[in-house]
């Protein structure tokens, strides 16, 4: 029995925004998409640069922050992944940034193509 990723198979959607926005206020939600993306863009960065620099409780503090956004954007078992991560980061354990990496890749792909 193996170990399933299907937090890698996740998909990013925005029910959940227009859920929050009505159907119909597009102002609202492109401005909400936009403050979700220029904070998802830094913080990726931020966390990038902590696993380079070889500082995993840094990194941990900023997956902590991008977990939410996860949650907006419907990935919830993505949510529940970048919690176990940032555990294991707190300790000093980085082993599940190649993974980590993808989920932000997918996200940031979707937040470029809305």
């Amino acid at each position: 029995m193996g170990i399933t990723k299907d937090y890698i198979e996740e998909r990013p959607g925005l029910a959940y925004v227009k859920q929050i926005a009505g159907e119909r206020d597009f102002d609202f939600q492109r401005k909400f998409v936009a403050i979700l993306t220029a904070e998802f863009k830094g913080e990726m960065g931020e966390y990038l640069y902590h696993v380079r620099i070889d500082e995993p409780r840094a990194a941990a503090e900023i997956v902590d922050r991008m977990k939410y956004k996860f949650s907006v954007l419907g990935m919830e078992k993505a949510f529940a992944f970048a919690e176990r991560h940032k555990e294991k980061l707190q300790l000093g354990d980085t082993s599940d940034d190649s993974d980590f990496k993808i989920i932000l890749e997918t996200i940031s792909v979707f937040l470029r193509a809305i």
